[in-house]
């Protein structure tokens, strides 16, 4: 599994998680993403959507090792089951060497105009 960016990049924007819910109720903040047989892979910082079709195309992932923080992109698509307990984990049928390296210098933040493109698209199928 790959994660190059199958989206055009021009269309993704970037939204922080703490603005994205999920369907138990609590937003994507702090939420862990680790794999089927629980090795952490990150936190889910924010997600890249496309507005014109309201669909979250990766989640944005900070894996911190020692000295360094890094951010990196796991595609949405990948089938998760969210586990919203008191240890808000999203597990995936994927592994940590699925990550493609995220640069947000390449990605423009949600916007009020996106909302807006969102909100007048048409219903996500």
């Amino acid at each position: 599994m790959t994660n190059e960016l199958n989206s055009n990049p021009e269309t993704l924007r970037y939204l922080d998680a703490d603005h994205v819910q999920h369907p138990s109720g609590g937003t994507f903040a702090g939420l862990t993403l680790c794999s089927d047989v629980d090795e952490k892979i990150g936190a889910i910082s924010g997600v890249l959507l496309e507005p014109s079709s309201r669909r979250i195309r990766y989640f944005v992932v900070d894996r911190r090792t020692a000295l360094i923080g890094r951010r990196y992109l796991f595609a949405a698509d990948t089938p998760a089951v969210l586990d919203a307990g008191d240890d808000r984990k999203l597990r995936v049928l994927g592994i940590a060497d699925d990550l493609e390296r995220f640069d947000a210098r390449g990605v423009q933040p949600f916007s009020d105009e996106d909302a807006i493109t969102a909100i007048f698209a048409r219903p996500a199928a």
